[in-house]
């Protein structure tokens, strides 16, 4: 056992109990785009000029109120060397790419570090540039390693080791993709931006070696009051508070991993504290999500795992908000969050069903105008209102041709994407479902609602309304339930 690796990622946990845990990783060596390349404000700013035909650095210097031997200095030292700009000082691809989506998809490549889950084999939606080692005491006849813990006034810890059961693999490319952009939107989603992620094709990413190193990384099973699961497993990266990607395979595992079942029961909450109410009524709403589930069976399915989840959520939310007799914004507004995310997952669906296929797409984007006529074209049965015409064409072109490509962008541009593959598919069910059931201008309300968010728009959410608006989320999700 001494021979193997450990990492953990430093961070502050709140008081509360926990039970440390050390999940087995394969950790595979790649070169990728430096997420971390981005412009700063004097770069974006003098950038941005250039990209609008602005080349004159006096103008530049009086409309950035900037000195004009600084804007020289940046041009000359940052921006021309890092390829941003041509000789004759038009922008680059690279530079489109860090004013449109922040980050230099177009740079060289960095070494990073990309992980393949040694128990269920998924790859984990996390890369690091960092391997942060701790080594463990001697472990003598004990089980499980033992590691200094200096904040418990340098006692001893011993985490509960999961077993490696996957069979190391060769990486494809595509999965380590996939895996990466979905760690780097949430890297943008915890600095509080909302835009999508970078455009990074598979040819970017560089597998390095022919065998990965093993390891294991640190991570803690919590339970946090007020969420909706009992228990909780962290991310070990420490990106996000929680993952709920290793608490799924994890829960879904439980029973074959001799021990792990009483260290989850040591962080609940005590039989017989006040807690145990809640925890009844979560057994309760649990049983009746699942419930719910049966009615569609087809979501036990893999490929529609992703749908199964999102819509557990909301049910489950929706039977919490309705058991209690008061709901307060925060929980009104993550039931609306999860309604959101229900219908993101339904387009999700469509365009992974029925792709949008080999078009020509505008290279300069369209104007509103144009991207409304093209909307008016589409074959479907459920036309679409002006005003939900309007809303969609007001999207970036862009992002409805990576939402067709990658689906992660937001609602409207999967929706606008889903909308496009209407012509090369007879049988897909936005050409076939009626007024009555996709209910346009109500589907705009609620994502408008989801998007502005209750505090944001300074407008408080009602209970009544917004129980409405969850049972109609579940309800246009129904609307494709044939066609799973």
């Amino acid at each position: 056992m001494s021979s193997e690796r450990y990492l953990r990622w430093e961070h502050k946990l709140p008081k509360a109990k926990q039970a440390s845990l050390l999940w087995p990783v394969e950790v595979w060596t790649i070169l990728a785009p430096d997420a971390n390349r981005s412009l700063n404000v004097f770069q974006e700013g003098i950038l941005g000029l250039l990209r609008a035909g602005i080349r004159d650095r006096q103008q530049m210097a009086k409309l950035l109120c900037l000195d004009e031997n600084l804007i020289a200095f940046i041009i000359a030292q940052e921006i021309m060397p890092n390829g941003w700009v041509d000789a004759q000082f038009k922008i680059t691809p690279a530079g489109e790419d860090l004013l449109s989506s922040g980050i230099d998809g177009q740079g060289a490549l960095t070494l990073q570090y990309a992980y393949r889950d040694g128990v269920f084999g998924h790859w984990l939606p996390r890369v690091s540039r960092d391997l942060p080692d701790i080594n463990p005491l001697e472990m003598g006849a004990k089980k499980f390693p033992a590691f200094r813990n200096s904040r418990e006034g340098g006692g001893e810890i011993r985490p509960f080791l999961l077993p490696r059961r996957h069979k190391v693999s060769l990486p494809h490319k595509a999965d380590v993709l996939k895996a990466w952009r979905k760690g780097l939107r949430d890297v943008i989603h915890a600095d509080g931006d909302d835009e999508g992620v970078p455009e990074i094709l598979s040819d970017d990413i560089e597998i390095v070696g022919g065998e990965p190193a093993l390891a294991y990384v640190w991570c803690e099973i919590i339970h946090k009051p007020g969420d909706l699961q009992p228990w909780l497993v962290t991310d070990p990266w420490r990106i996000t508070s929680v993952a709920r990607w290793l608490r799924e395979p994890l829960q879904a595992g439980l029973a074959s991993i001799p021990g792990l079942a009483g260290r989850i029961e040591s962080v609940l909450p005590d039989k017989g504290s006040a807690v145990l109410t809640a925890e009844d009524l979560r057994g309760l709403i649990e049983r009746k999500v699942e419930f719910h589930l049966t009615q569609w069976p087809a979501l036990n399915m893999p490929h529609l795992s992703l749908l199964r989840e999102h819509l557990a959520r909301v049910l489950r939310q929706k039977e919490r908000t309705e058991a209690t007799g008061a709901s307060s914004q925060e929980e009104l507004g993550s039931l609306i969050q999860e309604c959101g995310s229900l219908l993101e997952a339904v387009a999700q669906w469509m365009l992974e069903r029925w792709p949008v296929g080999n078009i020509v797409w505008p290279r300069d984007g369209l104007n509103r105008k144009a991207a409304e006529d093209m909307l008016s074209m589409v074959p479907i049965r459920a036309t679409l209102p002006s005003e939900c015409r309007r809303l969609l064409a007001g999207q970036n072109f862009r992002d409805v041709r990576l939402a067709a490509q990658h689906r992660d962008r937001a609602f409207k541009a999967l929706l606008f994407a889903s909308l496009l593959a209407t012509h090369n598919h007879d049988d897909h069910p936005l050409r076939e479902l009626d007024e009555t059931q996709l209910e346009w201008v109500r589907l705009f309300t609620l994502i408008d609602m989801r998007n502005k968010g209750s505090h944001a728009s300074g407008r408080r959410l009602q209970r009544g309304h917004v129980l409405s608006e969850a049972d109609f989320a579940i309800a246009w999700f129904m609307n494709f339930s044939n066609y799973f």
